[in-house]
Protein backbone atom coordinates (compact mmCIF):
# COMPACT_ATOMS: atom_id res chain seq x y z
CA UNK A 1 0.00 0.00 0.00
CA UNK A 2 2.57 1.96 0.62
CA UNK A 3 4.88 1.47 -2.12
CA UNK A 4 1.44 2.31 -4.28
CA UNK A 5 1.39 5.88 -2.81
CA UNK A 6 4.64 6.53 -3.78
CA UNK A 7 4.35 5.16 -7.03
CA UNK A 8 1.38 7.80 -7.15
CA UNK A 9 3.06 10.48 -5.96
CA UNK A 10 6.21 10.29 -8.36
CA UNK A 11 3.90 10.10 -11.53
CA UNK A 12 1.62 13.27 -10.51
CA UNK A 13 4.93 15.23 -9.54
CA UNK A 14 6.52 13.74 -12.88
CA UNK A 15 3.15 15.20 -14.55
CA UNK A 16 3.00 18.98 -12.81
CA UNK A 17 7.20 19.63 -14.04
CA UNK A 18 6.29 18.67 -17.98
CA UNK A 19 2.99 20.47 -17.72
CA UNK A 20 4.41 23.77 -16.45
CA UNK A 21 7.36 23.37 -17.50
CA UNK A 22 6.12 23.51 -21.19
CA UNK A 23 4.05 26.29 -20.38
CA UNK A 24 5.77 29.24 -21.36
CA UNK A 25 7.00 27.54 -24.61
CA UNK A 26 4.30 26.12 -26.70
CA UNK A 27 5.36 22.86 -28.23
CA UNK A 28 5.64 23.90 -31.93
CA UNK A 29 7.73 26.99 -31.00
CA UNK A 30 10.56 24.87 -29.44
CA UNK A 31 14.04 24.11 -31.30
CA UNK A 32 17.26 22.18 -30.71
CA UNK A 33 20.45 24.50 -30.33
CA UNK A 34 22.03 25.62 -33.54
CA UNK A 35 25.58 26.46 -34.17
CA UNK A 36 25.65 29.28 -36.34
CA UNK A 37 29.51 28.63 -37.34
CA UNK A 38 28.27 24.74 -38.03
CA UNK A 39 25.36 25.19 -39.29
CA UNK A 40 26.68 27.85 -42.41
CA UNK A 41 28.68 24.71 -43.51
CA UNK A 42 26.07 22.28 -43.48
CA UNK A 43 23.56 24.17 -45.43
CA UNK A 44 26.17 24.00 -48.14
CA UNK A 45 26.62 20.53 -48.39
CA UNK A 46 24.23 18.88 -51.34
CA UNK A 47 22.62 15.63 -51.54
CA UNK A 48 23.29 14.31 -55.32
CA UNK A 49 20.93 12.13 -57.15
CA UNK A 50 21.97 10.78 -60.62
CA UNK A 51 20.31 8.46 -63.11
CA UNK A 52 22.78 6.44 -65.04
CA UNK A 53 23.65 4.16 -67.85
CA UNK A 54 27.18 3.07 -68.23
CA UNK A 55 28.63 1.11 -70.90
CA UNK A 56 28.86 -2.91 -70.83
CA UNK A 57 32.29 -2.90 -71.40
CA UNK A 58 32.18 -6.90 -71.69
CA UNK A 59 29.56 -6.07 -74.42
CA UNK A 60 30.66 -2.90 -75.67
CA UNK A 61 28.02 -2.75 -78.51
CA UNK A 62 25.32 -1.97 -75.40
CA UNK A 63 24.99 -0.33 -72.46
CA UNK A 64 24.18 -2.20 -69.16
CA UNK A 65 20.94 -0.57 -68.28
CA UNK A 66 19.45 2.26 -66.14
CA UNK A 67 20.28 2.52 -62.07
CA UNK A 68 20.22 5.10 -59.67
CA UNK A 69 23.04 6.05 -57.01
CA UNK A 70 23.61 8.73 -54.87
CA UNK A 71 26.32 11.08 -53.36
CA UNK A 72 27.38 14.31 -51.92
CA UNK A 73 28.74 17.38 -53.01
CA UNK A 74 29.86 21.47 -51.28
CA UNK A 75 28.94 24.35 -52.86
CA UNK A 76 32.35 26.16 -53.56
CA UNK A 77 33.33 29.39 -55.27
CA UNK A 78 35.53 29.52 -58.14
CA UNK A 79 38.71 31.64 -57.46
CA UNK A 80 38.82 34.82 -59.23
CA UNK A 81 35.38 34.46 -60.15
CA UNK A 82 32.25 34.65 -58.25
CA UNK A 83 30.82 31.96 -59.98
CA UNK A 84 29.14 29.27 -57.93
CA UNK A 85 29.82 25.58 -58.38
CA UNK A 86 28.99 22.20 -56.40
CA UNK A 87 32.44 19.74 -55.89
CA UNK A 88 32.02 16.17 -55.92
CA UNK A 89 33.60 13.30 -57.38
CA UNK A 90 33.34 12.51 -60.97
CA UNK A 91 32.71 8.99 -60.49
CA UNK A 92 29.31 9.84 -58.71
CA UNK A 93 27.73 11.64 -62.08
CA UNK A 94 29.92 9.50 -64.12
CA UNK A 95 27.48 8.13 -66.97
CA UNK A 96 24.60 9.89 -65.90
CA UNK A 97 21.26 10.57 -67.82
CA UNK A 98 20.04 12.98 -65.41
CA UNK A 99 21.40 14.52 -62.25
CA UNK A 100 19.14 16.51 -59.24
CA UNK A 101 20.86 18.20 -56.10
CA UNK A 102 18.77 19.04 -52.95
CA UNK A 103 20.15 21.14 -50.89
CA UNK A 104 20.21 21.00 -46.52
CA UNK A 105 16.78 20.75 -45.00
CA UNK A 106 15.10 21.43 -48.02
CA UNK A 107 12.34 19.37 -50.16
CA UNK A 108 12.69 20.99 -53.98
CA UNK A 109 15.40 18.81 -56.15
CA UNK A 110 17.37 20.75 -58.97
CA UNK A 111 18.25 19.56 -62.29
CA UNK A 112 22.48 19.35 -62.31
CA UNK A 113 24.96 19.26 -65.02
CA UNK A 114 28.52 18.46 -64.88
CA UNK A 115 30.75 21.85 -65.46
CA UNK A 116 33.98 20.19 -65.68
CA UNK A 117 34.86 16.55 -64.75
CA UNK A 118 38.13 15.15 -64.75
CA UNK A 119 38.31 11.28 -64.34
CA UNK A 120 41.84 10.64 -63.18
CA UNK A 121 41.00 13.04 -60.41
CA UNK A 122 37.99 11.59 -59.74
CA UNK A 123 36.48 15.49 -59.49
CA UNK A 124 33.24 17.42 -60.92
CA UNK A 125 31.76 20.02 -60.86
CA UNK A 126 28.07 21.02 -61.30
CA UNK A 127 25.93 23.63 -61.88
CA UNK A 128 22.06 24.18 -62.16
CA UNK A 129 20.88 22.51 -65.59
CA UNK A 130 18.60 25.71 -66.23
CA UNK A 131 20.05 29.08 -65.99
CA UNK A 132 16.96 30.74 -64.47
CA UNK A 133 17.64 28.30 -61.18
CA UNK A 134 21.03 29.08 -60.55
CA UNK A 135 20.07 32.06 -58.11
CA UNK A 136 17.52 30.19 -56.08
CA UNK A 137 19.44 27.01 -56.03
CA UNK A 138 22.25 28.76 -54.50
CA UNK A 139 20.11 31.27 -52.36
CA UNK A 140 20.46 30.99 -48.01
CA UNK A 141 24.10 29.02 -48.94
CA UNK A 142 27.80 29.90 -48.04
CA UNK A 143 30.77 29.11 -50.63
CA UNK A 144 32.77 26.70 -48.21
CA UNK A 145 36.03 28.41 -48.85
CA UNK A 146 38.89 26.17 -50.02
CA UNK A 147 41.71 25.49 -47.03
CA UNK A 148 45.23 24.73 -46.47
CA UNK A 149 46.30 20.33 -46.14
CA UNK A 150 46.73 20.30 -41.84
CA UNK A 151 49.08 18.53 -39.91
CA UNK A 152 48.34 14.97 -39.36
CA UNK A 153 46.30 13.78 -36.26
CA UNK A 154 43.98 17.30 -37.11
CA UNK A 155 40.50 16.37 -36.09
CA UNK A 156 37.99 17.13 -39.04
CA UNK A 157 34.32 16.95 -39.48
CA UNK A 158 33.32 14.94 -42.81
CA UNK A 159 29.74 15.55 -44.16
CA UNK A 160 27.57 14.17 -46.71
CA UNK A 161 24.54 11.81 -46.69
CA UNK A 162 25.29 8.19 -46.37
CA UNK A 163 22.82 5.58 -46.23
CA UNK A 164 21.05 4.73 -43.34
CA UNK A 165 19.47 7.97 -43.56
CA UNK A 166 18.22 11.13 -45.55
CA UNK A 167 19.19 13.82 -43.62
CA UNK A 168 22.66 15.08 -43.32
CA UNK A 169 25.42 13.18 -41.64
CA UNK A 170 28.31 14.91 -40.00
CA UNK A 171 31.16 12.28 -38.56
CA UNK A 172 34.48 13.15 -36.58
CA UNK A 173 37.70 11.45 -37.30
CA UNK A 174 41.39 12.82 -37.82
CA UNK A 175 43.93 13.06 -41.13
CA UNK A 176 45.95 10.08 -40.38
CA UNK A 177 48.17 9.80 -43.50
CA UNK A 178 49.39 11.48 -46.91
CA UNK A 179 50.86 9.30 -49.09
CA UNK A 180 50.41 8.01 -52.99
CA UNK A 181 47.45 6.03 -53.41
CA UNK A 182 45.79 4.60 -56.37
CA UNK A 183 42.19 6.55 -57.17
CA UNK A 184 39.70 3.77 -57.33
CA UNK A 185 37.97 5.81 -60.25
CA UNK A 186 40.81 5.64 -62.65
CA UNK A 187 44.02 3.53 -61.20
CA UNK A 188 46.27 6.10 -61.65
CA UNK A 189 48.00 7.10 -58.27
CA UNK A 190 47.86 10.60 -56.51
CA UNK A 191 48.31 12.01 -53.45
CA UNK A 192 45.88 10.54 -51.33
CA UNK A 193 44.73 11.64 -47.94
CA UNK A 194 43.80 9.02 -45.45
CA UNK A 195 41.09 9.74 -42.74
CA UNK A 196 40.02 7.70 -39.38
CA UNK A 197 36.13 8.60 -39.90
CA UNK A 198 33.47 6.61 -40.48
CA UNK A 199 31.82 6.64 -44.13
CA UNK A 200 29.70 4.51 -46.31
CA UNK A 201 28.34 4.77 -49.59
CA UNK A 202 26.37 8.21 -50.21
CA UNK A 203 29.35 9.72 -48.71
CA UNK A 204 31.35 9.82 -51.90
CA UNK A 205 31.76 13.67 -52.63
CA UNK A 206 31.22 14.89 -49.41
CA UNK A 207 33.97 17.19 -48.00
CA UNK A 208 36.07 16.71 -45.22
CA UNK A 209 36.41 20.08 -43.31
CA UNK A 210 38.86 21.61 -40.64
CA UNK A 211 37.74 25.03 -38.90
CA UNK A 212 34.75 25.64 -41.42
CA UNK A 213 37.39 24.97 -44.44
CA UNK A 214 37.40 22.39 -47.16
CA UNK A 215 40.92 20.31 -46.40
CA UNK A 216 39.27 17.60 -49.19
CA UNK A 217 36.88 15.36 -50.59
CA UNK A 218 36.05 12.02 -49.61
CA UNK A 219 35.97 9.35 -52.59
CA UNK A 220 36.81 5.83 -51.54
CA UNK A 221 36.84 3.66 -48.76
CA UNK A 222 37.18 -0.28 -47.28
CA UNK A 223 34.90 -2.89 -46.47
CA UNK A 224 34.51 -3.36 -42.72
CA UNK A 225 35.98 -6.76 -44.00
CA UNK A 226 39.41 -4.93 -44.54
CA UNK A 227 39.78 -2.27 -42.40
CA UNK A 228 37.43 -0.14 -40.28
CA UNK A 229 36.99 3.38 -40.32
CA UNK A 230 39.50 4.11 -43.26
CA UNK A 231 38.77 6.12 -46.11
CA UNK A 232 40.81 8.43 -48.50
CA UNK A 233 40.26 12.05 -49.73
CA UNK A 234 41.34 14.03 -52.66
CA UNK A 235 43.55 16.41 -50.62
CA UNK A 236 42.85 20.54 -51.26
CA UNK A 237 46.22 20.08 -52.98
CA UNK A 238 44.91 18.03 -55.69
CA UNK A 239 41.41 19.89 -56.31
CA UNK A 240 43.21 23.60 -56.19
CA UNK A 241 45.36 21.82 -59.16
CA UNK A 242 42.05 21.06 -60.73
CA UNK A 243 40.40 24.30 -60.36
CA UNK A 244 43.80 25.89 -62.13
CA UNK A 245 43.78 23.68 -64.72
CA UNK A 246 40.44 24.54 -66.09
CA UNK A 247 40.47 28.32 -65.45
CA UNK A 248 41.60 29.16 -68.61
CA UNK A 249 38.54 27.23 -70.03
CA UNK A 250 40.13 23.70 -71.44
CA UNK A 251 41.05 20.95 -68.82
CA UNK A 252 44.47 19.59 -69.81
CA UNK A 253 44.73 17.07 -66.94
CA UNK A 254 47.90 16.04 -65.04
CA UNK A 255 51.20 16.25 -66.44
CA UNK A 256 53.45 13.47 -67.30
CA UNK A 257 57.05 13.08 -67.32
CA UNK A 258 56.86 10.12 -69.03
CA UNK A 259 59.78 7.72 -67.64
CA UNK A 260 60.17 4.41 -65.91
CA UNK A 261 62.49 4.60 -63.30
CA UNK A 262 64.13 1.74 -60.96
CA UNK A 263 65.17 1.96 -57.22
CA UNK A 264 68.82 2.62 -56.61
CA UNK A 265 69.39 1.70 -53.63
CA UNK A 266 72.55 -1.37 -53.77
CA UNK A 267 75.98 0.21 -53.15
CA UNK A 268 77.55 -1.15 -56.35
CA UNK A 269 75.03 -0.50 -58.41
CA UNK A 270 75.49 2.99 -57.84
CA UNK A 271 79.41 3.06 -58.05
CA UNK A 272 78.52 1.88 -61.23
CA UNK A 273 76.84 4.58 -62.49
CA UNK A 274 78.61 6.76 -60.60
CA UNK A 275 76.28 7.92 -58.13
CA UNK A 276 78.68 9.22 -55.10
CA UNK A 277 75.49 10.22 -52.69
CA UNK A 278 72.63 7.91 -50.97
CA UNK A 279 69.74 9.13 -53.81
CA UNK A 280 68.99 9.04 -57.11
CA UNK A 281 66.61 6.84 -59.12
CA UNK A 282 67.75 5.35 -62.47
CA UNK A 283 65.64 5.88 -65.52
CA UNK A 284 64.74 2.49 -67.55
CA UNK A 285 62.93 3.99 -70.17
CA UNK A 286 61.53 7.04 -71.61
CA UNK A 287 58.24 6.46 -73.24
CA UNK A 288 58.31 7.52 -77.18
CA UNK A 289 56.61 11.07 -77.64
CA UNK A 290 56.48 11.59 -74.11
CA UNK A 291 57.80 14.67 -72.76
CA UNK A 292 61.17 13.25 -71.76
CA UNK A 293 61.25 11.37 -75.17
CA UNK A 294 64.66 13.60 -76.16
CA UNK A 295 65.84 15.09 -72.90
CA UNK A 296 66.12 11.85 -70.86
CA UNK A 297 67.88 8.78 -71.66
CA UNK A 298 67.58 5.03 -70.51
CA UNK A 299 70.73 4.59 -67.85
CA UNK A 300 70.25 8.40 -66.54
CA UNK A 301 70.32 8.76 -63.04
CA UNK A 302 68.12 11.64 -61.93
CA UNK A 303 69.36 13.43 -58.41
CA UNK A 304 66.79 15.75 -58.49
CA UNK A 305 63.13 17.53 -59.66
CA UNK A 306 63.00 21.03 -58.95
CA UNK A 307 65.50 21.38 -56.64
CA UNK A 308 63.78 18.33 -54.42
CA UNK A 309 66.00 15.84 -54.18
CA UNK A 310 65.27 12.59 -55.35
CA UNK A 311 65.91 9.41 -52.55
CA UNK A 312 66.82 6.04 -53.71
CA UNK A 313 63.44 4.53 -52.55
CA UNK A 314 61.61 7.19 -55.50
CA UNK A 315 60.40 9.69 -52.83
CA UNK A 316 61.09 13.31 -51.93
CA UNK A 317 60.87 15.39 -49.00
CA UNK A 318 56.77 16.42 -48.46
CA UNK A 319 57.00 18.34 -45.75
CA UNK A 320 59.14 18.09 -42.07
CA UNK A 321 59.45 14.13 -42.13
CA UNK A 322 56.90 13.29 -44.70
CA UNK A 323 57.73 11.55 -47.54
CA UNK A 324 56.08 11.47 -50.76
CA UNK A 325 56.60 10.08 -54.09
CA UNK A 326 58.59 11.97 -56.56
CA UNK A 327 56.33 12.00 -59.00
CA UNK A 328 53.88 14.69 -56.63
CA UNK A 329 56.84 17.13 -58.26
CA UNK A 330 55.50 16.79 -61.63
CA UNK A 331 51.64 16.19 -61.13
CA UNK A 332 51.75 19.39 -59.09
CA UNK A 333 52.75 21.43 -62.41
CA UNK A 334 50.58 22.00 -65.04
CA UNK A 335 50.60 20.42 -68.42
CA UNK A 336 52.79 22.99 -70.53
CA UNK A 337 54.98 24.31 -67.34
CA UNK A 338 59.11 23.60 -67.68
CA UNK A 339 60.67 21.06 -64.64
CA UNK A 340 64.38 21.22 -64.40
CA UNK A 341 65.64 17.89 -64.13
CA UNK A 342 69.42 16.91 -62.81
CA UNK A 343 70.74 13.76 -63.73
CA UNK A 344 73.81 12.26 -63.95
CA UNK A 345 74.76 10.69 -67.20
CA UNK A 346 78.19 8.98 -68.10
CA UNK A 347 79.15 9.63 -64.38
CA UNK A 348 78.37 13.77 -65.35
CA UNK A 349 76.13 15.64 -63.72
CA UNK A 350 73.98 17.69 -66.38
CA UNK A 351 70.85 20.21 -65.59
CA UNK A 352 68.40 19.28 -67.80
CA UNK A 353 64.89 21.43 -68.65
CA UNK A 354 61.95 19.04 -69.13
CA UNK A 355 58.64 20.75 -70.81
CA UNK A 356 55.67 19.12 -69.28
CA UNK A 357 54.00 18.52 -72.98
CA UNK A 358 51.61 15.59 -72.17
CA UNK A 359 48.87 14.75 -69.98
CA UNK A 360 49.27 10.95 -68.01
CA UNK A 361 46.73 9.47 -70.16
CA UNK A 362 48.89 10.08 -73.15
CA UNK A 363 51.91 7.95 -71.91
CA UNK A 364 50.21 4.59 -71.05
CA UNK A 365 49.07 1.64 -73.12
CA UNK A 366 46.18 1.69 -70.87
CA UNK A 367 44.85 5.15 -70.47
CA UNK A 368 41.36 6.16 -68.41
CA UNK A 369 38.67 7.49 -70.22
CA UNK A 370 35.78 7.24 -68.44
CA UNK A 371 33.11 8.75 -70.33
CA UNK A 372 33.75 7.81 -74.43
CA UNK A 373 32.05 4.31 -75.65
CA UNK A 374 34.19 1.57 -76.02
CA UNK A 375 35.09 0.59 -79.22
CA UNK A 376 35.42 -3.18 -80.95
CA UNK A 377 34.83 -4.84 -84.28
CA UNK A 378 32.76 -7.96 -84.91
CA UNK A 379 34.42 -9.95 -87.37
CA UNK A 380 32.96 -13.48 -88.09
CA UNK A 381 31.55 -13.68 -84.44
CA UNK A 382 35.05 -12.55 -83.32
CA UNK A 383 34.67 -9.85 -80.95
CA UNK A 384 37.66 -7.77 -81.05
CA UNK A 385 38.57 -4.45 -78.80
CA UNK A 386 41.31 -2.64 -76.90
CA UNK A 387 42.18 -2.97 -73.08
CA UNK A 388 41.03 -0.33 -71.02
CA UNK A 389 40.91 0.24 -67.34
CA UNK A 390 37.45 -0.17 -67.35
CA UNK A 391 37.24 -3.46 -69.44
CA UNK A 392 40.00 -4.68 -66.95
CA UNK A 393 38.00 -3.21 -64.29
CA UNK A 394 35.17 -5.51 -64.71
CA UNK A 395 37.35 -8.50 -65.87
CA UNK A 396 39.09 -9.10 -62.10
CA UNK A 397 42.31 -10.74 -60.84
CA UNK A 398 41.36 -14.11 -61.91
CA UNK A 399 40.51 -13.53 -65.66
CA UNK A 400 43.25 -10.55 -65.91
CA UNK A 401 45.98 -13.23 -64.37
CA UNK A 402 44.00 -16.51 -66.85
CA UNK A 403 44.17 -13.75 -70.65
CA UNK A 404 47.89 -13.06 -69.13
CA UNK A 405 47.70 -9.67 -69.42
CA UNK A 406 49.11 -9.06 -65.78
CA UNK A 407 52.32 -7.98 -67.29
CA UNK A 408 50.28 -4.88 -69.11
CA UNK A 409 48.97 -4.07 -65.88
CA UNK A 410 52.62 -4.25 -64.48
CA UNK A 411 54.80 -2.46 -67.38
CA UNK A 412 51.66 0.11 -68.30
CA UNK A 413 53.63 2.03 -70.69
CA UNK A 414 53.55 2.61 -74.22
CA UNK A 415 56.26 1.54 -76.31
CA UNK A 416 57.34 2.83 -80.31
CA UNK A 417 55.49 -0.27 -82.01
CA UNK A 418 52.48 -0.48 -79.65
CA UNK A 419 49.45 1.91 -79.25
CA UNK A 420 47.08 -0.18 -77.80
CA UNK A 421 46.99 -3.20 -76.68
CA UNK A 422 44.25 -5.38 -78.89
CA UNK A 423 42.61 -8.65 -77.58
CA UNK A 424 39.57 -10.88 -79.14
CA UNK A 425 37.13 -9.97 -75.85
CA UNK A 426 35.11 -12.96 -76.13
CA UNK A 427 33.65 -15.38 -79.85
CA UNK A 428 30.06 -15.17 -80.83
CA UNK A 429 29.65 -19.12 -81.82
CA UNK A 430 29.42 -19.85 -85.07
CA UNK A 431 29.88 -23.19 -87.31
CA UNK A 432 32.70 -20.84 -88.89
CA UNK A 433 34.44 -20.15 -85.69
CA UNK A 434 34.13 -23.44 -84.45
CA UNK A 435 36.96 -24.28 -81.80
CA UNK A 436 36.99 -20.72 -80.92
CA UNK A 437 34.62 -20.55 -78.97
CA UNK A 438 36.51 -20.56 -75.44
CA UNK A 439 38.74 -17.66 -76.44
CA UNK A 440 38.64 -14.85 -73.58
CA UNK A 441 40.67 -11.50 -73.60
CA UNK A 442 43.36 -13.39 -75.96
CA UNK A 443 45.75 -11.09 -77.45
CA UNK A 444 46.45 -10.21 -80.80
CA UNK A 445 50.17 -10.21 -81.55
CA UNK A 446 49.68 -9.62 -85.61
CA UNK A 447 47.05 -10.24 -88.58
CA UNK A 448 49.63 -12.66 -90.63
CA UNK A 449 53.31 -11.25 -91.04
CA UNK A 450 51.53 -7.60 -89.99
CA UNK A 451 51.99 -6.40 -86.30
CA UNK A 452 49.02 -5.09 -84.59
CA UNK A 453 49.66 -1.63 -83.06
CA UNK A 454 46.18 -0.51 -82.26
CA UNK A 455 42.54 -1.40 -83.50
CA UNK A 456 42.02 0.80 -86.11
CA UNK A 457 44.84 -0.47 -87.38
CA UNK A 458 43.72 -4.80 -87.09
CA UNK A 459 40.10 -2.98 -88.63
CA UNK A 460 42.07 -2.12 -91.63
CA UNK A 461 44.07 -5.30 -91.78
CA UNK A 462 41.29 -7.70 -92.06
CA UNK A 463 39.40 -5.88 -94.49
CA UNK A 464 42.06 -5.31 -96.98
CA UNK A 465 43.29 -8.63 -97.02
CA UNK A 466 42.87 -10.25 -100.17
CA UNK A 467 43.86 -13.65 -99.34
CA UNK A 468 41.42 -16.70 -98.79
CA UNK A 469 41.84 -17.08 -95.48
CA UNK A 470 42.57 -14.84 -92.95
CA UNK A 471 45.42 -15.73 -89.98
CA UNK A 472 45.75 -13.97 -86.66
CA UNK A 473 48.72 -14.88 -84.43
CA UNK A 474 48.10 -14.58 -80.18
CA UNK A 475 51.31 -15.86 -79.24
CA UNK A 476 49.48 -18.34 -76.49
CA UNK A 477 50.59 -21.51 -76.30
CA UNK A 478 47.88 -24.32 -77.56
CA UNK A 479 45.77 -21.66 -79.41
CA UNK A 480 48.57 -19.85 -81.14
CA UNK A 481 46.97 -19.38 -84.73
CA UNK A 482 43.70 -18.44 -85.58
CA UNK A 483 42.13 -18.96 -89.18
CA UNK A 484 39.01 -17.75 -90.85
CA UNK A 485 37.68 -18.38 -94.51
CA UNK A 486 36.87 -14.82 -95.84
CA UNK A 487 34.85 -15.67 -98.54
CA UNK A 488 32.52 -16.73 -95.57
CA UNK A 489 32.50 -13.55 -94.16
CA UNK A 490 29.25 -11.33 -95.15
CA UNK A 491 27.12 -14.11 -94.36
CA UNK A 492 28.97 -14.93 -91.50
CA UNK A 493 28.77 -11.57 -89.95
CA UNK A 494 25.15 -11.10 -90.81
CA UNK A 495 23.69 -14.51 -89.37
CA UNK A 496 26.22 -13.47 -85.80
CA UNK A 497 24.85 -10.21 -85.60
CA UNK A 498 21.44 -11.28 -86.33
CA UNK A 499 21.39 -13.73 -83.90
CA UNK A 500 23.01 -11.83 -81.17
CA UNK A 501 20.56 -9.16 -81.39
CA UNK A 502 23.46 -6.68 -82.69
CA UNK A 503 22.83 -3.65 -84.90
CA UNK A 504 25.87 -3.05 -85.82
CA UNK A 505 29.71 -4.40 -86.58
CA UNK A 506 31.82 -1.98 -84.98
CA UNK A 507 31.91 1.05 -82.75
CA UNK A 508 30.81 4.40 -83.94
CA UNK A 509 34.45 5.87 -84.08
CA UNK A 510 35.02 2.91 -86.97
CA UNK A 511 31.85 3.52 -89.23
CA UNK A 512 32.24 5.06 -92.39
CA UNK A 513 29.77 5.30 -95.50
CA UNK A 514 31.35 2.28 -96.94
CA UNK A 515 32.11 0.07 -93.97
CA UNK A 516 28.20 0.14 -92.75
CA UNK A 517 27.69 -3.58 -92.67
CA UNK A 518 23.80 -3.97 -93.47
CA UNK A 519 22.47 -6.89 -91.24
CA UNK A 520 19.88 -8.90 -93.18
CA UNK A 521 17.67 -11.49 -91.86
CA UNK A 522 19.16 -15.00 -93.08
CA UNK A 523 16.43 -16.83 -95.22
CA UNK A 524 17.10 -19.93 -92.94
CA UNK A 525 16.27 -18.04 -89.60
CA UNK A 526 13.80 -16.35 -91.28
CA UNK A 527 10.00 -16.08 -89.50
CA UNK A 528 7.43 -17.54 -92.50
Amino acid sequence: MRLNCIVKALYFLLLAVSIYGNAAVPLMTQSLPVYSEDQGVRDSIIKIYTSFNQYDHQNPWSNVGPRQKYGSGAIIQLPDSDQRVVLTNSHVVSAHTYIEGRKNGQTDRYKLRPLWVSHELDLALLVPFHDHENALFFSGTTPIPLGKLPPLQTDLMLLGYPIGGDTISATKGVLSRLEYQPYSNSGFSFLAGQIDAASNPGNSGGPAVVNGEIIGVLMQGYSPFEASNIAHIVPVNIIRHFLQDIADGHYSGIPSLGIETEELENGFFKTVYGVKENKGVLVRHVIPGSAADGVLQPDDVILELDGYAVGHDKTIVFRGSERVSMDYVVHSRQVGEELGVRVIRDKQVLDLTVTLSQPVNNDLLLGFDGQSAPSYFIYQGLVFTKVTRELLMGAGHDLISYAGLTPVLLNNFRFANEDEVVVILKVLPHEANRGYHNIFLRKVDSVGSEKVRNLRQLVNLIESTEEDFLELNTGYRGLEKIVLNTHLADIVNGEVMWLNGIQHDRSKNFRTKSAVLQVVIPAKVRKS
